[in-house]
């Protein structure tokens, strides 16, 4: 053999060795968050990609199951809650927005890296403790931008109940809310009361600059929620929007 043909030879292998790695990686991006969760990508202005394939609204009816066929809505914030209780580690604070029905337990979560941590399942909120990243949210009540997050829906197992929920949750109804919206939150010891200013639907792309929505820098005491919104892509398993609602002390 010629030394014109080990290098094609070796060329050859190489060549097949980079397409396996790229056909793995592909399936590990395809199947991750499979799960059917909301809160894929909460990075602090590192926000998953959406490629703008998106197959359907935010419609519960049209989860997938494990068989690849359309599953109905199965469970609900109020029964979950009723059968399994509250999760753990959620009495840091408590908010409730009667225009939607919730009532849900707030669980504090530390954010020391670019990703700010799934709720626990689907009846509880989370508080995100943004203290080690400097200019951004605050405490309830203190004065600067308190930051919540909630999953819209769900359809995945549910570790400290030991079940699977499939239904809307916490915030499913958090689009509906309107301009003067009371929101209310039990912290501390006191209920501190909060008036919606304005709500926005948020591109969920790489490109947006989520600083600017959990600046702490606010004129008035403030808290920031959001959850998924726009439309669902069963392929990446991710919604397209996220849809932030801003809301003021009274």
């Amino acid at each position: 053999m010629d030394t014109s043909d080990s290098h094609r030879r070796i060329q050859l292998i190489l060549w097949g060795v980079i397409a396996l790695v790229a056909l793995v990686a592909a399936v590990l991006i395809a199947t991750s968050g499979g799960d059917g969760g909301g809160l894929r990508f909460l990075g602090i202005g590192d926000a998953a990609e959406a490629d703008g394939s998106s197959t359907s609204a935010r419609e519960i009816d049209q989860f997938l199951g494990e068989d690849g066929e359309p599953v109905v809505q199965q469970d609900s914030v109020s029964e979950f809650t009723e059968l399994y209780g509250d999760p753990p580690n959620t009495d840091y604070a408590r908010m409730r927005i009667p225009a939607i029905g919730v009532d849900a337990p707030v669980g504090r979560w530390i954010v020391d890296g670019s990703i700010m941590p799934d709720p626990y399942g689907p009846v509880d909120v989370a508080f995100y403790d943004l203290s080690s990243w400097a200019g951004l949210g605050g405490t309830p009540g203190e004065g600067h931008n308190a930051i919540f997050g909630g999953h819209v829906d769900m359809n995945r197992d549910v570790p400290y109940a030991g079940a699977h929920y499939r239904g809307p949750a916490v915030f499913w109804g958090l689009d509906q809310l309107t301009p003067g919206t009371i929101i209310e939150v039990d912290y501390a010891g006191e209920t501190l009361r909060y008036a919606v200013a304005w709500m926005e639907d948020v591109s969920a792309s790489s490109g947006t600059e989520w600083s600017q929505y959990w600046s702490s820098d606010v004129a008035v005491d403030s808290i920031t929620l959001f959850t998924c919104g726009g439309e669902f892509d069963f392929e990446s398993h991710s919604y397209s929007h996220r849809t932030v609602v801003r809301a003021e002390r009274i």
